[in-house]
């Protein structure tokens, strides 16, 4: 395996630690929290979309190390870097996209999440229960604007 290989792994696998972790310590500090219902779920929104940003924040500015790198052989390391980058930043705009078209929908609170390869969406609604009207809604908004099959598509609501 080539160095800059080694170095895009490193990279992905540090990444994904600090996501679960952030998401481990959020989940922990909302079970603890004996606010009334409201302030939690928009906490849960506010605080999820902060630990999302900070996760991508430091991604990104560990791939720009990377690219930053000189030298002949770390090319391929560059190329790869700039590829994760692309991928995630069209990631964060598709996120932007749905859930600005979620809350014209009626949806007051959404976080959608979108993984770097576009392959698999998540969607929490800040509603008790979902009717099949409201998922079919959801769905044809992520299956017009993000292209992905129903089965990569979750949609949950809290």
């Amino acid at each position: 395996m080539s160095k800059g290989k080694k170095i895009a792994l490193i990279v992905s696998m540090v990444a994904v630690l600090v996501v679960a972790a952030v998401l481990n310590v959020t989940l922990l500090t909302n079970k603890k929290n004996n606010t009334p219902e409201d302030t939690v779920q928009t906490s849960f929104f506010t605080s999820s979309r902060l630990d999302r940003q900070s996760a991508r924040d430091y991604e990104i500015s560990e791939l720009n190390a990377i690219l930053e790198m000189e030298g002949d052989e770390y090319a391929e390391a560059r190329q790869n870097a700039l590829a994760q980058k692309q991928q995630i930043v069209n990631a964060m705009e598709t996120e932007m996209l749905l859930e600005t078209l979620l809350k014209a929908q009626g949806f007051e609170e959404a976080l959608v999440t979108v993984n770097a390869g576009m392959d698999n969406v998540s969607v929490i609604v800040d509603k008790d229960e979902l009717t099949r009207d409201d998922t079919v809604r959801i769905y044809n908004i992520i299956a017009t604007e993000a292209a992905i099959e129903p089965e990569y598509v979750r949609i949950l609501s809290v």
